[in-house]
């Protein structure tokens, strides 16, 4: 062999080592994982609260590693349309989503273009595990569903005789354009059990799920009633199960020649608050504060499976969470001296806030994402769709996520691109932002217990309209309405002409 041949041959070697060590991934092409929480504060992260009685290490040595936003939030201040939002770029009022009780059909419509769709045209695998909350249709016997006199709804009253399970449940993630799915689609709704792909992974029966708040560490919240489930359920099972398939999909797919992106839902810290027993008592906040701690531990694992596959430099990760802390947990203010809010006013459900001010960590070394930055530039979950289509080079067309943005430039070098941001009450009540100002319609912000009203000295919200200059008053106590009714007038009209649009891209 000649020497010429041999230093080809070497240099092919080079390249198929140096291929394999990116998991033979396009170094241009990162994965993509999103691990969003279910009613994390803003809060209840120490990175972002030195007062938070919860510390969350994982967490915070990620923020250290990739950048950390301030000024991040959630689409809408309850669950299913923000995970709605996220998905499809789409703000959720145009569909008028709120939180999707028992045995909702598919929210998601099959012909609308989402995150996992547009990823799957340029060769990702996709997977989703954990929470959905956005629907499925469920194998009704007979093919018709019964009226909620007899399925109930808030409350589930369904049965296990109601379905033919021997047929798939279709929509879901699946009919949302995911490879995968596994989880148990809302952890204090029946159905009671793990669902894969398109079926129970059990043979059901009809579980109480008032017998199921026995479990619970930490009262508060609600189990919606009766439905099938898996025989001796238990609750404190659905993280660490979640979990481990999240990180064994991270492990599988890291072998794969094509990119993945993993949507990792997370059930905690919202109600049932079941934290395992080695994580009862490491905070000084309680059980929730403990629920924290084990999501804490779950983002490490996350995070150390992707550094043990050799992907991490090349993955666009995100934490983040649906919406702000559940309003029962204002009580941890006077039980244990933690504001699951921080130095925000509100909660989940409120425009204030604290209802959808949410933490947010990104990290992707190989793409610039890195060196512990703080981003204090305004972005929204609905973002995401806009700017992983950016990354990839999908172009959106017109009437694609019609309201996300491509926030890389923020990503990189806190270049501001959001100027606007509607914000969306559970009761449907919507807000704008604009730069630093937040204007808030009257009637999107639950009522405020007297003695939280005496100890936050501030401004009473049973106003006409709400003003806030938030870059003097991030605790939203001074309303400044009556000072400038102009501003709130030129808001209002552009708040107005927003919702009879289509688009804000």
């Amino acid at each position: 062999m000649t020497f010429r041949k041999q230093n080809l041959l070497f240099s092919f070697f080079i390249a198929a080592c140096w291929l394999v060590s990116l998991g033979a991934k396009e170094p241009g092409k990162p994965n993509i994982v999103i691990i969003l929480t279910d009613d994390l504060g803003y809060g209840d992260v120490s990175f972002l609260n030195a007062e938070s009685k919860v510390k969350t290490p994982h967490m915070d040595k990620l923020a250290e590693e990739g950048v950390w936003a301030t000024d991040a939030h959630s689409p809408s201040t309850v669950c299913s349309p923000s995970r709605y939002s996220m998905l499809t770029g789409r703000y959720s009022w145009r569909r008028k989503i709120s939180r999707l009780n028992p045995w909702k059909e598919s929210f998601i419509a099959p012909d609308r273009v989402t995150l996992p769709k547009i990823l799957k045209s340029k060769g990702y695998y996709s997977a989703c595990v954990g929470k959905w909350h956005l629907g499925f249709d469920w194998p009704w016997k007979g093919g018709v569903k019964p009226p909620n006199s007899v399925i109930g709804t808030g409350t589930s009253k369904a049965t296990c005789e109601m379905f033919d399970w021997s047929k798939p449940i279709q929509g879901g993630p699946l009919g949302a354009g995911f490879d995968y799915y596994f989880g148990d689609d809302v952890p204090n709704m029946p159905p009671y059990a793990f669902i894969e792909n398109d079926r129970l992974t059990c043979d059901p029966i009809d579980v109480d799920g008032g017998k199921l708040r026995k479990q619970q560490v930490m009262s508060g919240g609600y189990i919606h009633g009766i439905g099938p489930g898996q025989k001796d359920w238990q609750l404190d099972q659905v993280m660490p199960m979640i979990t481990a398939k999240a990180v064994e999909t991270i492990k599988k797919q890291s072998k794969s020649a094509d990119p993945f992106f993993l949507y990792f839902s997370t059930t905690s810290p919202h109600s049932p608050i079941v934290p395992l027993d080695e994580f009862q008592g490491k905070t000084q906040a309680g059980p929730y504060g403990d629920y924290i701690a084990q999501t804490d531990q779950a983002v490490g694992e996350i995070v150390a499976t992707l550094k043990e596959a050799g992907v991490y430099e090349n993955t666009f990760l995100i934490v983040s969470s649906d919406n702000g802390p559940a309003p029962f947990m204002r009580d941890l203010i006077q039980k244990h001296q933690h504001n699951p809010s921080g130095l925000l006013r509100g909660l989940k459900r409120d425009l204030l806030e604290g209802g959808h001010r949410v933490p947010f960590i990104a990290s992707w070394p190989k793409g610039g994402i890195k060196d512990g930055r703080r981003i204090d530039s305004t972005l929204s979950l609905a973002d995401l769709f806009a700017t992983i289509a950016g990354m990839i080079g999908v172009p959106l067309e017109d009437g694609v996520a019609e309201d996300s943005l491509d926030v890389l430039p923020t990503l990189l070098s806190d270049q501001p691109v959001r100027t606007e941001l509607v914000y969306h009450a559970a009761n449907g009540k919507l807000g704008l932002r604009q730069g630093d100002w937040a204007y808030l319609r009257r009637g999107g912000i639950t009522e405020e217990p007297g003695w939280y009203e005496e100890d936050w000295q501030g401004d009473s919200l049973d106003a006409p309209a709400l003003l806030f200059e938030l870059s003097s008053d991030l605790a939203q106590k001074t309303n400044l309405r009556t000072k400038h009714p102009n501003r709130v007038k030129r808001m209002e009209e552009r708040l107005a002409e927003i919702e009879k649009g289509t688009s804000t891209r």
